[in-house]
């Protein structure tokens, strides 16, 4: 807990609380990469349930990296804002349970990639690849529960 209260009384986290832009810009920031990765991934997310058949697996893996750009922008902004009140974020449950679901998120990102990667190119247009939709349905779940989780360090 030492390093939390020092992490909080620093000159950076002085600056941004008591600026009239920087707290309110970095959760700005924080929301616009959250915005980023769950838009890209619930697209990618319905077509790999089968929605939007038409829509080529290989135009998606290139979205991706737009996902990835969200998850940077929000790993960037989330440090700021957790320095701002780490002893109270460390046992707040809704933030545990964020950080689990952004991670369980990612990971699957990860696996989604090598999946469309390996398989874009050879899986029929229309058809889902190998573990598509568990991945799909994975993904959603993480990143829906993540928001939510998100909205709810505010309130308990």
């Amino acid at each position: 807990m030492a390093f939390l209260s020092w992490l909080e009384s620093t000159g950076y986290v002085k600056w941004m609380l008591a600026s009239l832009v920087a707290y309110p810009f970095m959760l700005t920031v924080h929301a616009l990469g959250l915005a980023l990765t769950v838009g890209v991934l619930l697209v990618l997310d319905l077509r790999l349930l089968g929605l939007y058949p038409t829509i080529p697996l290989t135009s998606l893996d290139r979205l991706l990296r737009i996902a990835w750009v969200g998850i940077g922008l929000n790993a960037l902004t989330g440090v700021s804002i957790f320095m701002t009140e780490a002893t109270q974020y460390v046992t707040n449950v809704p933030f545990i349970l964020k950080m689990v679901f952004v991670v369980l998120g990612a990971v699957s990102l990860a696996a989604m990639q090598r999946v469309l990667r390996r398989n874009a190119s050879t899986v029929e247009a229309g058809q889902v690849p190998p573990h598509g939709r568990g991945l799909a349905i994975g993904s959603a779940l993480f990143w829906v529960l993540a928001v939510v989780t998100g909205r709810l360090i505010a309130y308990l």
